[in-house]
C-alpha cells in the first residue's frame, strides 16, 4: 500500500501529486504520526474501515479533491474512494489533526479561503452548520499551509490574553504597522531578542499574518527544562511555549497570550520598538469602573433583572452570617436567586462590601463566564472588572465586551496580565 515515500505522501490535486512533506504534520502541526503509520503497516484494512465511517459530506468533498466523477450512490463513492488506497493517507491524518480543534475556527478560516461551490458541500442539511471534517478535507486539498493557518488561529479561540497598552505616548511612524510587520521584520527582532538575553533559547517565528484588522504573530519558544520517555530512553529538551502577539492601533495596542510571563512582554516591547525607532514598553490596561456601577449591576443579578445576564455562582468573604465565607452555586439561575434572596431577608446585603466578592459567575449567551473585581489603589470607589475570556472564542470576547460596555457602562478586561521582570 503506497502511502508515504521518501518522507511523503501524496494528495491527488487536479491530475498531479502534491508533496505533504512529514515536516508539516510532526513540526508545524506537532502530530505525531508514525503511530498511525505503523498501524496502517500492521493492519492494511484500517483505511477500509474508516472510509466506511464518513458521512456523506465528507464524501462528496473526497470525490472532488480526488477527482471522482462517476460515482452517484452512496455506496459507489465509498468503493471509489477506497480504491484511491495511499491517497487517502493524508486524509486520515487531518482526522487526527481535527481533534480538539474547535467547529468555530474551521468554519471560519474555510469562509474566507474556499470557493462557495465547495462550501456548499461542506453544509448540513439546514444549510447553515458545516462538516466540519469535510471542511478540512477541503482546506487540505487547496493547500496544506491552510492546516498550519488553523492550527494557529485555533489558538487565539482557546487562550486567554493579556490587554496592554504603550506607556508612552509617541508619534506615529510614516509607515503603517502592517506594512511594517513583515515575515522578514519579524524574524530579524527575534534573532535580535534572543542574541541579547543570552539563554541559549532559540525563538521560532512561526507565522505573521492579519486577521480582523488585527496583525499576529506567532511564536514558538521554549521555556522551561523539561524531559520525556521515549522508546525507554529520557530525552532531554524544553516544554513547548507558544507565544500570541495580537497587535492592533498601529502597534499602540498589544493582546499577549503566553504561559511565561516576561518574555512574550519583551519580545512585544521589542517589536514596538523596532516599529516607532525608540524604546517603548507596554503596561497592562486598566479602565476604571465606579462602586456605585457595580453595587447598581450585583442587585440586577441577584434581582434576576440584569439585562443579558444571570447570575449563577455568588461567593462572599466574611459574609453577613456570622462573618463566615459563604458560597451560593448552582446550575439553574432560578434556583440561585431565590437563595439569595432567602439569605438577604433573614440578613442583610451580602455584596454591600464589593471587596469582599471573590467569585462571580453569570451566564451569558449559554456560557458560563467568571468575573471579578479589582480594587485600584488610585481611590476608595475604584475598580476594575475583569473576566476569564479563555472560555469564550475570539469573536464572542469581543461580543461580550461591547454587550458590557454598551448595555450596562462597565469596560471589561481579561483577567489576564503580564509584567516586566524586576532587575
Amino acid at each position: 500500500m503506497a502511502m508515504f515515500r521518501d518522507g511523503r505522501c501524496g494528495v491527488a490535486k487536479s491530475g498531479q501529486a502534491n508533496s505533504v512533506t512529514l515536516g508539516l504534520w510532526e513540526n508545524e502541526l506537532e502530530l505525531p504520526i508514525g503511530a498511525v503509520l505503523r498501524q496502517f503497516e500492521e493492519d492494511p484494512s484500517r483505511l477500509t474501515s474508516w472510509v466506511a465511517c464518513r458521512t456523506g459530506r465528507q464524501l462528496d468533498v473526497l470525490c472532488r479533491v480526488l477527482s471522482i466523477d462517476d460515482a452517484a450512490r452512496m455506496k459507489d463513492k465509498r468503493d471509489a474512494v477506497a480504491r484511491c488506497n495511499g491517497a487517502l493517507t493524508p486524509f486520515y491524518l487531518t482526522d487526527q489533526f481535527a481533534r480538539r480543534k474547535g467547529k468555530f475556527a474551521v468554519a471560519d478560516l474555510a469562509s474566507t479561503v474556499l470557493e462557495p461551490q465547495v462550501l456548499d458541500l461542506c453544509k448540513g442539511k439546514d444549510q447553515e452548520t458545516f462538516d466540519t471534517l469535510a471542511l478540512l478535507y477541503a482546506l487540505l486539498h487547496a493547500s496544506p499551509e491552510h492546516l498550519k493557518t488553523l492550527f494557529h488561529l485555533d489558538k487565539i479561540h482557546k487562550s486567554g490574553f493579556a490587554r496592554m497598552a504603550l506607556k508612552q505616548k509617541t508619534r506615529q511612524p510614516g509607515t503603517p504597522f502592517e506594512a511594517f510587520l513583515t515575515q522578514k521584520q519579524a524574524k530579524q527582532v527575534l534573532e535580535a531578542f534572543d542574541k541579547q538575553r543570552r539563554d541559549q533559547r532559540q525563538s521560532q517565528l512561526k507565522n505573521v499574518f492579519r486577521h480582523n484588522h488585527h496583525h499576529l504573530v506567532f511564536i514558538r519558544r521554549p521555556e522551561r527544562p523539561q524531559h520525556i520517555i521515549s522508546e525507554g530512553q529520557i530525552r532531554h529538551g524544553h516544554r513547548v511555549e507558544w507565544i500570541i502577539l495580537d497587535f492592533a492601533d498601529n502597534a499602540k495596542r498589544v493582546n499577549i497570550s503566553s504561559d511565561s510571563n516576561d518574555v512574550p512582554l519583551q519580545i512585544a516591547n521589542a517589536i514596538a520598538s523596532a516599529y516607532f525607532g525608540k524604546a517603548v514598553e507596554y503596561d497592562n490596561e486598566s479602565e476604571v469602573t465606579y462602586a456605585q456601577q457595580i453595587h447598581t449591576l450585583l442587585d440586577q443579578l441577584k434581582a434576576g433583572t440584569c439585562e443579558g445576564l444571570r447570575l449563577t455562582d455568588l461567593e462572599v468573604q466574611s459574609s453577613p452570617l456570622d462573618g463566615v465565607d459563604l458560597r451560593v452555586s448552582h446550575d439553574d439561575p432560578d434556583v440561585v436567586q431565590r437563595a439569595v434572596a432567602s439569605l438577604e431577608r433573614d440578613h442583610s446585603s451580602l455584596t454591600q462590601h464589593i471587596d469582599r466578592v471573590t467569585k462571580l459567575k453569570v451566564v451569558y449567551e449559554a456560557k458560563r463566564i467568571d468575573m471579578r473585581f479589582d480594587k485600584l489603589d488610585t481611590a476608595q470607589d475604584e475598580y476594575v472588572v475583569r473576566y476569564m475570556d479563555h472560555r469564550l472564542n475570539a469573536t464572542l470576547r469581543k461580543q461580550f465586551e461591547d454587550f458590557m460596555r454598551d448595555t450596562h457602562a462597565i469596560p471589561i478586561l481579561s483577567t489576564e496580565k503580564r509584567f516586566a521582570r524586576q532587575s
